[in-house]
């Protein structure tokens, strides 16, 4: 089958007016914030290495990812608290996990480079003042890596990496419209 020249501008610009299909991501509110997330993508990858990491976890006492913590968090706080525990887990979890299976490297890889993309976003809106941070938004992520830093550097790393279901809950359930 052959399109046109005009066909493919008319298909091209109603991508640009309309936005992306529903299918390249989902549209999540963070506050006053909209952002795209690959919510399937992301929990492909985690899926791919949960049975791994999960049983490399050797702490199964210790929670970084409380879900009473999360579950409190207000509306307009969520962007702020969401980019600040993506940054955690770009520059903190990821860049000290050294995974020996070639597999679980390039999923982790892929869910950093996912959670870099949607932190990305995240920095235009608190640029545009759309992201609101308070203290206790700090004072959650402080604990965390708190909890984070008490642990072996191998041992935290897994143990964040294995709660990350607990984080895509989290976007997914308490954020889109």
């Amino acid at each position: 089958m052959k399109f046109s020249g005009s066909f493919l501008y008319l298909v091209a610009l109603a991508l640009l007016v309309h936005g992306v299909p529903a299918a390249m991501g989902r549209r999540l509110h963070f506050g006053k914030c909209v952002v795209s997330v690959q919510i399937h993508e992301l929990r492909e990858y985690f899926s791919e290495i949960r049975k791994t990491i999960v049983g490399e976890d050797g702490n199964s006492g210790v929670r970084l990812l409380k879900e009473h913590a999360m579950m409190n968090i207000k509306p307009l706080e969520s962007c702020c608290f969401l980019r600040q525990l993506l940054r955690f887990y770009v520059e903190s979890v990821f860049n000290r996990y050294t995974p020996k299976d070639s597999q679980i490297r390039r999923r982790t890889s892929s869910l950093a480079n996912s959670f870099l993309s949607i932190n990305r976003d995240l920095r235009q809106c608190h640029a545009h003042l759309h992201c609101q941070c308070d203290e206790e938004t700090q004072k959650r992520i402080e604990a965390i890596q708190s909890t984070f830093e008490k642990l072996d550097v191998n041992a935290a790393t897994v143990k964040a990496i294995g709660e990350l279901d607990y984080l895509l809950d989290w976007i997914e359930t308490h954020h889109h419209h």
